[in-house]
């Protein structure tokens, strides 16, 4: 009978492990496509915000030609430009909190990797006591 019991917590504990280890896995798998989605997006980001700008400045240099004033004039180019630097910071911003977005997923997938890795063996550890428990209990018998 002590030996079902100890069998039955030994493979209780070793089942627990295994589990546990698919399920680190399984994060880890979850974690690394959030990153490269993030990754993704913050292409599309910038692709967007690139044809935003674009589209702006079309905008306006229709407008002013259409009011008769001139695309080359001081003044365009000043606004031109102040609109591109706003932009550019803006996606250089977006860009940033994007990568650190997809650096925070690498480094849970990372964790789950070890959690993943070190489950099984310490399931095994686990293991022992109730076969420990049971050397103790046949010495004393």
């Amino acid at each position: 009978m002590a030996v079902a019991l100890t069998a039955l917590q030994v493979a209780g504990t070793v089942a627990t492990a295994a589990q546990a280890r698919s399920t680190a896995m399984d994060e880890q798998a979850q974690q690394e496509l959030n990153a490269r989605l993030a990754e993704t997006q913050a292409l599309q980001r910038d692709t967007l915000a690139r044809e935003d700008l674009k589209r702006a400045e079309s905008a306006t240099r229709a407008a002013r030609g259409a009011n008769g004033l001139s695309g080359s004039s001081p003044n365009a180019a000043v606004l031109f430009k102040e609109r591109r630097d706003a932009s550019d910071r803006d996606r250089l911003i977006a860009r940033a909190d994007d990568r650190q977005r997809a650096a925070n997923y690498r480094t849970a997938a990372k964790s789950a990797g070890s959690r993943a890795k070190w489950s099984l063996a310490t399931g095994l550890v686990k293991s022992a006591v109730p076969i420990g428990q049971y050397a103790h209990y046949r010495r004393a018998a």
